[in-house]
């Protein structure tokens, strides 16, 4: 195994370029233990989204046959695109916002590769192979048949969790019926087979080989975030003044960093945070639960390492060194000032717009939409006997309720118009969009004019629409 290089360079790469494995260790603290509910919470939803219904439907589908997104009771249809957008505005400054005011919280907190590695396949790990020590001293042993059960055991469950997490990404599309299908006959959906076998492989490779290197290497959210960040943004952080100079627990003239290394055999990507502010920090918070107990057990206060600004924890008096050595926690005047920023205010107002124009937009929505348009294929008026001129159309109706529904149209304004509706009574399935036929007839001499239907139900719902009727020329016969 190739020897870490301390040269400033991203702690997983060795000598020559080569791979330096870690062996974070385990740890239980406060911030942990939270983590640990939101990763919990976080899996749930995840997977059981396309398994359990709300409303008929699976709380999470995206039906592309079908054309519908159904999303925790809410259907979208293909005509409601407009939504996505807003939902997209809403998570791009949602993500300025958060970041701007506390840091890299999506990534130690919600992002899914940290989710998955530290909620699911490290515990699993420490579970068959031990703890850091024991797994270090496993990989550099020999190939026994101790190794080679424990190594197949624990590949044998990360193939087992990509599999369902393979699965379960499928059946966003698939449905559950569908992907179950395909599973037990993979023919039968080409398309749902391949991407079952690409996910299941590419979490596989992740959990077994890559891991923290889709953070260092593949991510770009850790390469961005200095444009959203600044002196008063939230971050994991040392007290240089606090802790520096490092010495032994008696040297009167050392700081109150005593060099036991605890945070940095705590952390998942190999970095050691008293050397400041470095991309490959992914704000898991690990090293403050490990550095927090050091500090209690010698009877110096805890926040040595702790989430506080670059402003706060840069500034000599945040950090006094008394008996016993403290370290002052957030403040109020530390607060408002991360929150009263004019990015954070940018990214705040910017937040509230996108979320008011996409709830009013959702709360404007109606249950039925409605397009008259002329029949595709047919000629723009067809002339009849009498003087008399026909337009034919279509009208496209689509119910977007969760219940079937009856319509009728009607001729609200176009005097001297005949309205013609094949079969009567129009009906639309639930979350369907169908078109019917309907032609309007007219004396050519009565020439161009605007025509105005009205289409209703039973369930209370009434809507008119217009079109330009079409005559040719004024007086043709």
């Amino acid at each position: 195994m190739a020897d870490k290089v301390d040269d400033g360079r991203v702690s997983t790469i060795g000598e020559g370029g080569k791979r330096v494995w870690l062996y974070p260790k385990w740890i239980r603290g406060d911030k942990l233990n939270a983590r640990g509910v939101v990763h919990w919470v976080l899996i749930v939803l995840l997977l059981i989204g396309p398994w359990i219904d709300i409303g008929g439907h699976p709380a999470t589908r995206v039906d592309i046959p079908g054309r519908r997104l159904y999303f925790w009771g809410a259907t979208l249809m293909a005509t409601d695109g407009a939504y996505l957008l807003f939902l997209a505005g809403f998570v791009v400054f949602g993500v300025f916002f958060f970041t701007a005011l506390f840091g890299r919280a999506w990534c130690g907190w919600t992002c899914p590769q940290t989710v998955f590695l530290e909620s699911l396949i490290r515990p699993v790990e420490r579970f068959i192979e031990g703890s850091a020590s024991q797994r270090r001293k496993l990989d550099a042993g020999p190939w026994t048949g101790k190794k080679v059960a424990k190594k197949a055991a624990k590949y044998g469950f990360y193939l087992l969790f990509a599999s369902a997490v393979g699965t379960t990404f499928t059946a966003y599309f698939l449905g559950r019926h569908g992907v179950l299908e395909a599973q037990l006959h993979p023919l039968s959906h080409p398309g749902g087979t391949a991407t079952f076998l690409f996910i299941t492989g590419l979490l596989l490779f992740d959990f077994a080989w890559f891991r923290e290197q889709t953070c260092l290497v593949v991510c770009p959210y850790g390469r961005f975030q200095s444009v959203l960040l600044d002196e008063d943004s939230l971050a994991v952080g040392y007290d240089h003044h606090r802790g520096e100079p490092r010495g032994k627990v008696k040297d009167e003239n050392a700081g109150d960093c005593v060099d036991c290394r605890a945070c940095v055999t705590v952390c998942p990507t190999g970095i050691d945070i008293r050397k400041g502010a470095q991309m490959e920090c992914i704000q898991c918070m690990a090293c403050i639960d490990a550095c927090t107990p050091i500090m209690k057990k010698l009877g110096r206060e805890p926040n040595l390492i702790r989430l506080d600004s670059q402003r706060h924890l840069s500034s000599p008096k945040s950090s006094p060194k008394s008996s016993p050595k403290s370290s002052p926690k957030s403040d109020e005047v530390g607060f408002w000032r991360r929150a009263l920023r004019p990015r954070v205010i940018a990214y705040g107002v910017g937040l509230v717009v996108v979320f008011s124009i996409m709830v009013f937009a959702l709360g404007q929505r109606q249950p039925v939409g409605l397009d008259l348009h002329r029949m595709s294929g047919a000629p723009p008026y067809i002339a009849l006997d009498e003087g008399r001129v026909q337009n034919s159309l279509e009208i496209r109706i689509q119910n977007r309720s969760a219940e079937p529904r009856a319509f009728q149209v009607s001729l609200v304004d176009g005097e001297g118009t005949e309205l013609l509706v094949p079969g009567g009574e129009l009906v639309v399935e639930a979350e369907s969009t169908r078109q019917f036929p309907v032609f309007l007839i007219r004396a050519a001499d009565l020439g161009d004019g605007q025509v105005v239907l009205e289409v209703s139900d039973d369930l209370g719902f009434s809507e008119s629409v217009e079109i330009v009727f079409l005559a040719g020329s004024r007086g043709a016969p």
